[in-house]
Formats: C-alpha cells, structure tokens, sequence
C-alpha cells in the first residue's frame, strides 16, 4: 500500500471512500470485486455485525491520509485498520497475500454494488438473516410476500403470478375460484396443488392462462378457457385429486368456485407507438388505421 496522499490517489480512477472524520480517504479501482460479507466471529467482535467489503490488489489502492489509520494484528493471518481518531475500521489486509479487503462502509451509500457472496456463515450469530445474494427468485419472492403479510383495515396484499398459454382467441368461460387455508401449512399443501394444476393447464390446448395467488391464507385463481369442454378435460387430471382430498379430508377451512360465461367480449385496443392513436386490433392487424406504422404485437385477451 502507498501512504503517499495525493500522486497515486489522482492516478487511481474508480471509487473513493471516507472514515467517519474525514482524515482516511481511500481510493480503489471501479472493478473492485464485492460486495463479499464476512460472517466469521473475528468481524462479528470488531464490526458488531458482518464486514461488507470491497476486495482488491493492494497494488491498486491508494489511501490520503494513512498516516491516521492503525494497525491491529486480529489474528495470525489478517491485519485490521482503523482511524486513530473516529475508530472507523477501514480495511483488512492479509499478512501474506496481495489483496486487500476495504469496508464497503467507507463509500456513500448510492455505492453501485450488491452483495455477490456471503462467506463464513457457519459462524454467523442468529439473530440477524445474511444478505440476499444475486436476483430473488420467484419462489423466494413468494416466501418473502407470505411470511409477512402486509394488511390494513380494508385490504390485504400477497403475491400473484400469471401462467399464459399463449393463445391468442377469446375466453368462452372464465373459472373463479377462492380457497381459505386454515393456516400456513395448510396454505403451503394449497399452493402445490395448485403448481400441479397449472402443468396440467397448460398441457391443454384449450387453456389460455391463468392469474393465481395469495393474500395473506386467502388463495385465489382466475382461469381463462376456449370453452368449458377444455376446461373439464384439464380438471380432470390432478385438480380431481385435490377435490378428493378436499371433500374427503379436514382440508382448507372455506372455498368457493365458479364458472362465468360473458355477456360480451369488449374490443381489444393497443396504442400506436408512432401517433399514439389507441388502436382497436380485436382483428390482429398490424398496421396503425391512422398513420400505417406497424404496431405492436396483440396481446392475449386474458
């Protein structure tokens, strides 16, 4: 590492990072891996919680101000600093090795970086969850939208999720449906029927799609079909295991289901991305009535 100020830090282009007071800046390259956080018990007693980090080349980083930080020997292998004056820890650095590891703390909070890894967390205390790594999954979000669910006086809010066919024709009936869990077990055993049901949905070509979900142990479905003779060919696979258990079993506290056919099907409009004239396309044609520019694909009905 370089304690001077100012030569390397001006060559240095990437992220720059502060202690509490001000007197440790330091500045590391915009390729700097991370953020990696650190579980293990050393960074628990020093940081009070995880130590977030950046890693990089020590070759590569540049401190102003480092005749302000002090170094502490946290164990045979690392060498942890910290400001002299706010306490701020700022970086770990191996004892052998070329890396460097500066504490993601140092950089303003609109830092462009996510946690890429989580490390040591067999030591990781349990009254804290470690941070979520990469993109949330759907089920993950699921999990996250049911284990808190937020409520008001008037509303209740959960998760819904659309499986579609790809059909592009008109429902002929629409399938309605509500089931109330008696608690989250019992919600989790709806919700596998229920992934069983949409395989077999789509497996149909009469399906159109689907809108399912939960608000809180309130289950709900809206289906879409060509005509009820579909309908009744996918309800009798998987969905007719379930109504067995339904009726024979202690299973779900209340349900209601129902078959609609419409009065009318209303016209399908999109809106021309040239003229941004709304373009009734119940048809499927391509081509703006107004200006002729193509438009958009038409959307299913459902």
């Amino acid at each position: 590492m370089s304690a001077d100020p100012m030569s390397e830090a001006a060559a240095i282009e990437g992220l720059v990072g502060a202690c509490h007071c001000g007197r440790v800046r330091v500045h590391v390259p915009g390729d700097s891996a991370g953020v990696v956080a650190c579980h293990c018990t050393d960074c628990q007693k020093l940081h009070g919680n995880f130590f977030a980090m950046l890693v990089a080349d020590q070759a590569t980083v540049a401190w102003e101000g480092a005749e302000h930080i002090a170094w502490y020997r946290s164990s045979p292998a690392n060498d942890r600093g910290f400001c002299m004056h706010c306490g701020s820890r700022v970086a770990k650095r191996p004892i052998e090795g070329a890396k460097i590891m500066v504490s993601a703390g140092l950089f303003e909070r609109t830092l462009p970086r996510s946690v890429l890894a989580n490390v040591w967390l067999e030591q990781k205390p349990a009254w804290y969850e470690a941070p979520r790594v990469g993109a949330i999954s759907p089920e993950d979000f699921v999990a996250l939208a049911l284990a808190e669910p937020i409520e008001t006086a008037i509303a209740q809010y959960g998760y819904v999720l659309r499986a579609a066919s790809g059909s592009k024709n008109p429902p002929g009936v629409i399938a309605l449906t509500w089931i109330a869990a008696k608690d989250p077990s019992e919600r989790e055993r709806v919700r596998a029927h229920s992934r069983q049901n949409v395989q077999d949905f789509l497996a149909e070509p009469g399906f159109i799609s689907i809108v399912t979900g939960f608000t809180g142990l309130r289950g709900f479905t809206v289906t879409a079909w060509e005509d009820e003779a579909s309908m009744k060919r996918a309800l009798g696979k998987h969905h007719a295991v379930a109504m067995r258990e339904l009726f024979g079993e202690n299973f779900v506290a209340s349900v209601w289901t129902s078959v609609w056919t419409p009065t009318r099907i209303n016209r399908l409009w999109v809106r021309c991305p040239s003229c941004g004239s709304l373009e009734d396309v119940s048809d499927d044609h391509r081509t703006c009535g107004k200006c002729h520019a193509p438009l958009p694909e038409r959307p299913a009905f459902w």
